[in-house]
């Protein structure tokens, strides 16, 4: 075998391993995009907190898996937006009210958010999983804020309501892995046309105030004239009083 031969089968060689390595590279090189979790299964590791998990967590950036040893998965960090609907919820009174809102959710990608608990939850589920979960923890708040005020409270203080309920789904939401970003109350109504008497109520109340007031004003108004007219008529009596002071002397 001549030299030529043998620079030729090396050549071939090094093309051959450069195509594995890069294939092997290609296969096991794993990229994670800002708005997911890759979840690297296969091998124990031991956490902060001395637990032991079979996975480790690449949050954005790259990293690198084990061939045959290890399997990746990807969880979605992505906003959902929910629409919220609850009926005949009971407020203080027993009456009951149906509340429409909305809200926000996304999978916790932080281990203080409470990542450990979506990736065993909602590993390997589409969004309706956490879709679902999420709606029916929020609408289990929703209920219990709904049930300690009066329909009339309720819908005047939507925002203080709201409030209330994101407080609370947050600490239940951050147990099942999912973070709520906001939530917003739409709309409060009831079947029986409480709220309707209510509102009625009140347009007649501030349209009496109204008059009232303006009764007021207007008597106000009126007095104020009378004064200044007695006022007025005084300066010319007194006025008449020294002009015929003034002749008599």
């Amino acid at each position: 075998m001549d030299h030529a031969q043998l620079v030729g089968i090396g050549i071939g060689v090094g093309s051959f391993a450069i195509l594995l390595l890069v294939t092997f590279l290609k296969t096991n090189v794993i990229l994670c995009q800002p708005n997911e979790l890759l979840i690297v299964a296969g091998r124990q590791r031991r956490q902060k907190d001395g637990t032991e998990v079979g996975y480790r967590v690449i949050r954005g950036g790259r990293g690198f898996k084990m061939p045959i040893l290890e399997s990746v998965a990807r969880l979605p960090l992505t906003t959902i937006p929910l629409s919220i609907r609850v009926e005949k919820a009971m407020c203080a009174g027993m009456i009951p009210v149906t509340v429409e809102g909305r809200a926000n959710v996304k999978l916790a990608g932080r281990p203080e958010q409470g990542m450990d608990a979506a990736i065993e939850r909602f590993l390997g589920k589409g969004p309706d999983a956490v879709t679902k979960t999420a709606q029916q923890a929020i609408e289990g708040v929703l209920r219990g804020v709904i049930a300690t005020a009066s329909p009339d409270a309720a819908n005047t203080n939507r925002l203080d309501l709201a409030r209330r309920v994101t407080e609370q789904a947050r600490i239940d939401l951050s147990g099942l892995g999912i973070v709520l970003d906001f939530f917003q109350i739409q709309d409060l109504s009831d079947e029986q046309g409480y709220l309707e008497a209510i509102g009625r109520k009140r347009n007649a109340e501030v349209l009496r105030d109204a008059q009232v007031a303006e009764s007021r004003a207007d008597a106000e108004a009126r007095a104020v004239s009378a004064d200044q007219k007695k006022v007025a008529r005084d300066a010319e009596i007194r006025a008449e009083v020294a002009i015929l002071a003034e002749e008599h002397q």
